[in-house]
């Protein structure tokens, strides 16, 4: 069965590039009534939307909030297989500059099992670049989606907030109004002003969460000798361009949200002997409704 209209589900709440043994990368679905929405193609998407009731070729649009591996992993997947299954039908990608790219590349991929096909003489499949279309996206898009309204705003997971606006890569966040409805998605960011300012009055924020003591613990522990000018690079990465609990906490808080869903989890993060810590470490800044993100979850 899948998700009722106007959900969110989490089809994979991990955070790569580690694998993680108890999530799937990231991906997450928005039922825009009937209307089923891909945020991000994390490594096994096209598997957790079959989990979650969804038929990949059901998915006319696919948001990508941002070009790191762990976020975009199954787009030769979902290309390949939808050419496989003879989708003829369009398929939008919307992401930030450097989506075109990305697809256009994937695409010419597909050249070589294209003509292969099934071997059956006569038989022609339909090819990508047919069916395929990328719109590339910024802080200033408006999108309308039938009755959803798609709206974005840069984060601060690539650069800090005084460098906003500049030329290089984006990421963003992304907001989903609804009928009745609003939702927004962190994607991966550290503290962001716009993107409290997105998020203001939503019924549902989804939002990253970096545990960064574990986190760091776990690079110490399985590289030993790395240098540690390398283990200071990645700390400041891990503690500026993610949200720590607290931080989650206080974005909902000040934004006035309902509803936190925390997602990203490294490997070792929010187990079950450990979710609960990491919902009253949110608890504890933020006064509504808190819950740890499980795959295949809707909300």
């Amino acid at each position: 069965m899948s998700p009722a209209p106007f959900t969110f589900t989490t089809l994979g709440t991990a955070g790569g590039p580690m694998q993680n043994p108890l999530r799937s990368q990231p991906a997450h679905l928005v039922m825009n009534g009937d209307r089923p929405v891909l945020v991000d193609c994390g490594e096994g998407a096209m598997g957790q939307l079959k989990r979650a009731g969804v038929e990949f070729k059901s998915v006319q649009e696919i948001f990508l909030t941002h070009h790191h591996f762990d976020h975009i992993g199954s787009l030769f997947a979902c290309l390949g297989v939808n050419m496989m299954t003879m989708r003829r039908d369009p398929l939008v990608i919307y992401g930030p500059p450097g989506t075109r790219a990305i697809v256009d590349g994937l695409i010419a991929a597909c050249d070589v099992p294209q003509a292969i096909g099934f071997g059956v003489k006569g038989q022609t499949l339909p090819h990508p670049r047919d069916f395929t279309q990328v719109v590339e996206i910024d802080a200033s898009s408006r999108i309308e989606l039938g009755a959803m309204v798609v709206t974005a705003c840069e984060n601060t997971h690539y650069r800090a907030e005084s460098e906003a606006g500049q030329p290089g890569p984006l990421s963003l966040s992304l907001r989903f109004d609804l009928p009745g409805r609003s939702l927004v998605f962190t994607g991966d960011t550290g503290p962001c002003q716009a993107l409290e300012d997105l998020a203001r009055g939503c019924d549902l924020l989804v939002g990253e969460l970096m545990d960064l003591d574990h986190t760091m613990g776990r690079v110490r522990a399985t590289n030993p000798h790395m240098p540690e000018e390398a283990i200071a690079k990645i700390r400041a990465h891990l503690s500026g361009h993610h949200l720590s609990p607290e931080d989650l906490g206080d974005l909902a808080q000040r934004a006035g949200v309902n509803h936190v869903v925390a997602t990203h989890f490294a490997p070792g993060c929010a187990t079950p002997d450990t979710a609960d810590s990491y919902a009253a470490r949110i608890a504890a800044r933020f006064k509504g409704q808190v819950s740890i993100g499980a795959d295949l979850a809707s909300y």
